[in-house]
């Protein structure tokens, strides 16, 4: 049911803009706006928006070699740095007016600052770290109010209009009008009416796009799957998953792998997918302040402490009754779920769920075959398995 979509032009240019993560900067950059790059989504959109500025949301390629981030990154770490200094190395990120990095990427900020120190980085725009923390205890706000000050201040250096109440409230109606078409989808994910690896795509294309662009596509979309007949069920017979990995979903491959094994992906806690926009913004309070109670309380992070604040969105996402099981991803770049997959499985076991945790790379041939066998193994023992292939 989900190859109406196909035919939707909104779809085709988000599915395109998906693909070229840096097309829309690039083209911005050259029509002579500001682009603001951002690495981490802790850094909020609507200051750059009020700034007068196009915001991007840098992805890692994780498939391209590191030949120069290797000679200085120590192969410990995860891929994600070395492919995000890579392509800062390597030129990718100079249509930047300035690059911000956030907290959960502090190494990687203080690789880049050591590489430009010494200037083995002569490509690398300005950029800046915005250190947000993550706990959600009250005795950090007041840190938090300071940092977001002084990202407003930085921006201000690059801005082509004040970031004032008028300024921020205008990005505010921008970027909740995208957060209110991303529930509509998310919905319909839930309806069996978009697959996993669609959707993902129509969601990152928005962290790469000017809302102002981006909504009109994705308004296409939303109505054009609203229209279609409701199948309720794309794929009766599968079971629907919502995925968590201890790596950003900024990538296919994932959904891709659970859709061959047979299942039908209606959610997963990252936000370049279902999480990426989250509740709206207040507008009956000063935007700045709710600006920064949005990054307060619901901006999602691996980092977020304490833990229950952190898995609460999976643990309701989860036990919603269009979800049959949960699939976590703990490869071996894992540094941090991996610690808390006893206790989620318990707790996600205990609520009805079926769980399963998958180990394997799923960016190498073997890696991917692997979770593909696992998972089918695992839907057939729930007794919940549709094949995907006839809508590919």
């Amino acid at each position: 049911m989900t190859q109406v979509l196909e035919r939707c032009a909104g779809y085709q240019r988000l599915r395109a803009q998906y693909a070229d993560r840096l097309g829309a900067a690039r083209a911005a950059a050259a029509a002579g706006h500001r682009v603001i790059g951002r690495i981490g989504h802790t850094t909020p959109l609507e200051p750059i928006l009020a700034a007068g500025c196009t915001p991007v949301t840098l992805a890692a390629d994780l498939q391209r070699a590191t030949p120069r981030a290797d000679l200085h990154i120590d192969p410990e770490l995860p891929a994600e740095t070395r492919a995000l200094c890579e392509a800062a190395l390597a030129g990718d990120y100079e249509c930047l007016q300035l690059l911000i990095l956030t907290r959960p990427y502090d190494k990687l900020y203080y690789f880049l600052k050591e590489l430009h120190r010494i200037g083995r980085a002569p490509h690398l725009p300005p950029f800046t770290i915005h250190d947000l923390m993550h706990s959600r205890r009250e005795a950090v706000r007041a840190y938090n109010r300071d940092r977001f000050q002084a990202l407003l201040k930085r921006l201000g250096r690059e801005a082509l209009r004040p970031i004032d109440h008028a300024s921020l409230t205008e990005a505010i109606g921008l970027t909740n009008a995208v957060r209110g078409l991303w529930r509509r989808l998310d919905a319909m994910r839930r309806d069996g009416r978009i697959r996993g690896t669609q959707a993902m795509q129509v969601i990152g294309a928005g962290l790469v796009m000017h809302p102002a662009a981006y909504a009109p596509a994705l308004q296409a979309c939303v109505d054009t799957l609203a229209s279609a007949p409701t199948a309720q069920a794309q794929a009766p017979s599968a079971a629907r998953v919502v995925l968590a990995s201890s790596e950003p979903l900024q990538h296919l491959a994932l959904h891709d792998a659970v859709e061959c094994a047979g299942g039908f992906v209606v959610s997963e806690d990252d936000p370049w997918g279902a999480r990426a926009g989250g509740d709206d913004i207040a507008v009956d309070a000063d935007p700045f302040e709710a600006v920064l109670d949005k990054l307060w309380r619901d901006m999602p992070s691996p980092g977020v402490w304490p833990p229950a604040e952190r898995e609460a969105w999976l643990r309701t996402e989860a036990t919603r009754p269009a979800v049959d099981a949960v699939v976590l991803h703990v490869p071996p770049s894992d540094r941090l779920l991996g610690w808390d997959v006893p206790r989620l499985s318990r707790t996600l076991e205990g609520a009805g769920r079926a769980v399963v945790t998958v180990h394997h790379d799923v960016h190498t041939a073997e890696g991917r075959t692997a979770i593909v066998r696992d998972l089918a193994a695992f839907f057939d023992r729930l007794g919940k398995r549709g094949s995907q292939e006839i809508d590919r």
